[in-house]
């Protein structure tokens, strides 16, 4: 690993933010320029780790670092490490007290996102966690939409556990709208682990290890933009990058199950489930009758939507009514 510093870099920074790069020479421009323009009055870091992009990201990297020698530290792997094990080398590298994390297709539209977080902390020493509103930006539409954080604990009459509910993905958050403090984020999370195990994951392992033991606070103020894009491990190309996807997010599920088999007890035949109704939403997605029918067959509950999935007649308007429903988001 090549580790690229300039002398001029700051000393004593109060915040590190992290970017775990891949690609995204189209986008990774906007990310650096929405952190430098950030107003606060504190000095933070950039500490940003190329995976061996494939297209021009390392070279646009190095001319920003030649620009802000004071302000960004670059890490050059040898080889692709994937997502969770960029972010613990990144993560490692951190001086600062708190943590802040925006992907190379994020980006924050609020110029005081670092101020507001950090005065959050300041001033609530109980938080370990201080997460905002955000905004999703569908780059193919170019339309972005607001979305208010929450977490729904209601199941049935039932209360569901913070825990629980992020081991569903119940949680509306954005990682691009974190920031940790640095001290509880590295007493419950291993980043030697995460670069160990190559996970293909960071944000949702570390909320599901963080969750049991540390408060998180949120701020009603938008002031980060999630990027999607046609292309990544959120938005899978075709069944088989899901179902991939799955699979390597089960082997996080697995290792936090390990650490933590009283909060996260493995229930592999809950998680398949989940799997499977996936890749049924993924039939209705895109349209795929035949997707969405395989999948449904697995199913002995019998909702609207599973028998949808099973007649064709019935499949396609209600299909292509959500597709239009959900056009832009």
């Amino acid at each position: 690993m090549d580790i690229i510093v300039s002398d001029k870099f700051v000393q004593n920074p109060l915040v590190s933010v992290v970017i775990p790069s891949y690609n995204r020479a189209d986008t990774v421009s906007q990310t650096i320029d929405s952190i430098l323009n950030q107003q606060c009055d504190f000095d933070f870091e950039i500490i940003i780790g190329d995976d061996c992009s494939k297209d021009n990201a390392r070279e646009i990297l190095s001319a920003y670092q030649i620009r802000y020698p004071e302000k960004i530290k670059l890490l050059f792997y040898d080889e692709n490490m994937g997502l969770g094990a960029n972010w613990a080398t990144c993560i490692k590298q951190c001086r600062g007290k708190y943590i802040a994390n925006c992907d190379n297709d994020d980006y924050w539209h609020h110029p005081q996102k670092l101020q507001l977080q950090v005065d959050f902390l300041e001033q609530n020493p109980q938080y370990g966690v201080c997460h905002t509103d955000f905004r999703r930006h569908n780059r193919m539409t170019g339309k972005i939409k607001e979305y208010t954080y929450g977490l729904n604990f209601q199941k049935k009459g039932k209360i569901e556990t913070l825990q629980q509910s992020i081991l569903k993905s119940k949680n509306r958050w954005c990682n691009a709208s974190m920031m940790y403090r640095k001290s509880k984020l590295l007493q419950y999370v291993n980043m030697d682990d995460f670069i160990k195990y190559r996970f293909s994951l960071q944000d949702w392992p570390a909320w599901l290890l963080l969750a049991p033991f540390v408060e998180f606070g949120g701020l009603h103020i938008s002031t980060a933009t999630f990027g999607m894009e046609t292309d990544s491990i959120t938005r899978p190309r075709s069944i088989e990058e899901l179902i991939n996807r799955w699979q390597k997010q089960k082997e996080c599920y697995k290792y936090v199950s390990t650490k933590l088999p009283q909060d996260y007890p493995f229930n592999e035949k809950e998680y398949d489930y989940h799997i499977d109704v996936a890749c049924m939403d993924y039939g209705y997605e895109n349209v795929e009758y035949h997707t969405a029918k395989k999948y449904a067959l697995l199913f002995s509950r019998n909702t609207l939507r599973v028998r949808c999935a099973k007649n064709p007649l019935l499949f396609y308007p209600y299909a292509i009514v959500g597709r239009l429903r959900s056009k832009f988001f």
